[in-house]
């Protein structure tokens, strides 16, 4: 009968303990908006045990990460401005930045991924400036499949050989009002 309280106790602290630091991280995780992982996989390639893929990493100087806003996800603090439209000027943003460009598959997988721990977003709106002038916007809710499955960008065609891409993520809480708002900029030319 001891041994049986005993593992029982050891259960109930494992779990509080767990529970407290879980807690603990989550608390630190969302006192930023979290930025997220960006890869593009080439379809085409026949090499099945080594993919080709490309990351998109701000520490790398491969993308950019901007934060328009944050609050800790107060739920009584909200953002004010557009989150029906992605209006950044993209020529204005990559200025005097350098960043490696990515490659654009024939066919590819451009993916985004967040930590299980990070609030995932409700809605990206994208804008892609192809280098012939022309620009594309689209809005997508953020769905994934389940935990073992990356969201999928859903990246219009365009024109030109290179193109500048802004991801704008807008996280909303239960009542549809604007908690966060974050963007990221990456550069993607056709092979």
């Amino acid at each position: 009968m001891k041994k049986f309280f005993l593992v029982c106790f050891s259960l109930i602290v494992i779990t509080t303990l767990s529970a407290c630091q879980t807690n603990k991280y989550n608390n630190v995780i969302k006192d930023k908006a979290p930025d997220p992982s960006i890869s593009i996989e080439d379809l085409g390639n026949s090499n099945k045990e080594r993919p080709n893929i490309f990351y998109f990493d701000t520490e790398q100087g491969r993308s950019l990460f901007d934060v328009i806003f944050w609050d800790e996800l107060k739920e009584d603090h909200y953002y004010q401005g557009q989150i029906k439209n992605n209006d950044v000027k993209i020529d204005t943003v990559f200025k005097g930045n350098k960043i490696e460009v990515g490659p654009l598959p024939k066919s590819y997988e451009l993916a985004m991924t967040f930590s299980q721990k990070e609030p995932f977003p409700s809605n990206i709106l994208g804008k892609v400036k192809d280098d012939k002038g022309h620009t594309y916007n689209w809005k997508q809710s953020y769905e994934r499949e389940d935990a073992d499955h990356d969201y999928l960008i859903n990246l219009p065609k365009f024109k030109g050989k290179k193109a500048k891409v802004a991801l704008r993520m807008i996280w909303l809480n239960k009542n549809g009002d604007c908690i966060g708002v974050a963007d990221k900029f990456f550069i993607l030319e056709k092979q």
